[in-house]
């Protein structure tokens, strides 16, 4: 039986422009696939565009906003749905006049091989006006000679094993952390331009990889020099950043070339450079970051911001926010996010961020339903997702046999890692009930939960 693995919206929005050449406010659907032997599946980075010519504003003014809903499901070859994902976005009113202006949406899943059908529908909140898209997406059924070509306008290496908060934009592969959106738009004055190209080789050899820069009709623009690229058994990856300052606006294709002992391979993948004028409109109407999120907000709000903080806070802070008065528990969570911010002095404080942007993104992911529903941040899985970050590795079975349905998460970070969540009940309710981490409990008879083909399942994984 196929099997599929969990999907995520990127967290946060990213407000860019569009594809020079692209006026028509359609949603620009993509997938970026890889390859994994030891599962043989194929990881699939899903990217669309949501331009703003599809939505009407929900309120007007300085502080108007406009708002989106978005729906992604797969189905496999079938017609059957082994994914629904549902998540809602609000943009500044002023970004709807910007010509181009789009914001780009991301999912990730994983699967066995076949076709499947990846549909996305954007509702407008204001007109309940819906656009829909579909692409069909083939996944590997032995490894190929390379993946597809990602590309990104940012990349940063993994700082330390605990680094593992994504920001907004932003997406994982092994200890490479790049700003994608599928298919990237550069500017005059952010022109660098990155790619990842993964290589999947059975022995040991070096491969030479040139990357070139061409026009839609195939005409070259730009070479670089040639590099040797070492590849270990069992393959490698290929990634770079070139600056493309002072390339006119239009739309170009990368086309990253490696050649190797026995073969050559070639990857393409789009991306567009606009003009002075779109960067300053973008520039104008960007959304300010705010200095102090905490002072207009109602003490509702504010605790709702204080429960997950049960994940960050010290024996010594436990137990005083909630005799506070109002402006008490304000001053309480300024107090605690100054202590923890990494750059203090500056407007940001990347690390409140990144901890409200996991708890998003636990919601839009792991929330349970039932008789009384369970905030994604709560559940085991959205728990060890904050803490964590997202796993290296996901075993995914929706529909297990003659047991019920279950996920194995495995982290390699610092060292190898495996947590098993069990759905006991058929409604999507998993509990944590083994891992290997001596932080976290499990369960005595995990493995009469489980059964005994489960178990030989999640110790082969």
């Amino acid at each position: 039986m196929k099997a599929l693995l969990a999907a995520a919206a990127l967290t946060g929005l990213t407000v860019s422009a569009a594809p020079p050449s692209q006026d028509d406010p359609a949603l620009e659907l993509h997938t970026v696939r890889f390859y994994r032997a030891a599962s043989s599946q194929t990881l699939c980075d899903g990217f669309f565009r949501v331009p703003f010519a599809l939505l009407d504003p929900l309120s007007r003014g300085p502080r108007g906003v406009a708002a989106y809903r978005v729906t992604v499901s797969v189905r496999d070859s079938a017609d059957l749905e082994l994914l629904t994902q549902s998540w809602a976005q609000t943009v500044p009113v002023a970004t709807l006049n910007v010509r181009g202006a789009s914001a780009v949406e991301h999912f990730a899943f994983a699967a066995r091989p076949g076709r499947y059908t990846i549909q996305v529908a954007v509702t407008d909140s204001a007109t309940g006006r819906v656009t829909r898209q579909a692409v069909s997406v083939g996944t590997y059924d032995a490894a190929p000679g390379a993946s597809d070509l990602l590309l990104a306008t940012a990349m940063r290496q993994v700082a330390a094993p605990a680094d593992t908060a994504l920001r907004t934009g932003e997406i994982r592969k092994g200890d490479l952390v790049l700003q994608a959106s599928g298919r990237p738009v550069l500017t005059p004055q952010q022109a660098r331009l990155g790619y990842y190209l993964e290589l999947y080789a059975q022995d040991p050899e070096t491969a030479t990889v040139t990357v070139r820069v061409r026009r839609p009709d195939g005409s070259q623009v730009i070479a670089a020099a040639p590099q040797a690229v070492p590849i270990g058994a069992g393959g490698g990856a290929t990634r770079g950043m070139i600056d493309l300052a002072g390339l006119p606006q239009g739309e170009y294709r990368l086309e990253v070339a490696v050649a190797a002992r026995d073969s050559e391979r070639v990857r393409l993948a789009r991306f567009g450079m606009a003009g002075f004028e779109t960067e300053a409109a973008m520039a104008a109407v960007a959304p300010a970051e705010p200095q102090d999120r905490f002072a207009a907000m109602a003490e509702a709000q504010l605790d709702t911001l204080y429960a997950p903080l049960i994940y960050e806070m010290t024996s010594d802070e436990q137990g005083i926010y909630p005799s506070l008065t109002l402006e008490g528990k304000r001053g309480f969570l300024r107090q605690f996010w100054a202590k923890r911010d990494p750059t203090p002095g500056t407007p940001r404080n990347e690390r409140q961020e990144d901890f409200y942007g996991r708890i998003a993104e636990a919601e839009r992911r792991y929330g349970e339903g039932g008789a009384a529903r369970v905030p994604g941040w709560r559940t085991d899985r959205g728990r060890i997702y904050i803490k964590y970050g997202p796993p290296v590795d996901v075993l995914s079975r929706p529909q297990a046999g003659n047991t019920g349905p279950y996920e194995v998460w495995k982290y390699t970070r610092t060292r190898p890692l495996k947590y098993v969540f069990f759905d006991q009940t058929g409604f999507g309710n998993y509990a944590l009930i083994w891992t290997d981490d001596r932080r976290e409990p499990s369960r005595a008879n995990w493995r009469e939960l489980l059964g005994r083909e489960a178990v030989q399942d999640v110790e082969r994984f």
